[in-house]
């Protein structure tokens, strides 16, 4: 979470958005929990319905989406700083 909320400052300037999910069902301890950790994007709760179709199989996972609102890969565990930057450079290089 600390790789993604450092380029969250960087690449939401160029129109990149950001949205931590939670199983967590507690909206409240989803916040304190942000807070704790110094996230600035905004946390919600996913359910089932949301988590299936986004291909999330474990916790933690980033999902990339397009544009175009479609989900383009979707990526369980963590991962390096430069893994995200260069799966966001090809995003915003994509016609």
């Amino acid at each position: 979470m600390p790789e993604l909320e450092a380029l969250r400052s960087e690449y939401e300037a160029r129109g990149v958005g950001f949205l931590a999910l939670s199983i967590n069902p507690s909206e409240a301890r989803n916040r304190q929990t942000a807070a704790e950790l110094g996230v600035h994007m905004t946390v919600a709760t996913a359910k089932g319905e949301v988590l299936g179709p986004l291909r999330i199989s474990t916790v933690p996972a980033t999902v990339f989406i397009n544009r175009e609102g479609v989900v383009v890969a979707a990526v369980n565990g963590e991962r390096s700083r430069a893994f995200y930057a260069r799966r966001l450079e090809a995003l915003l290089a994509a016609p």
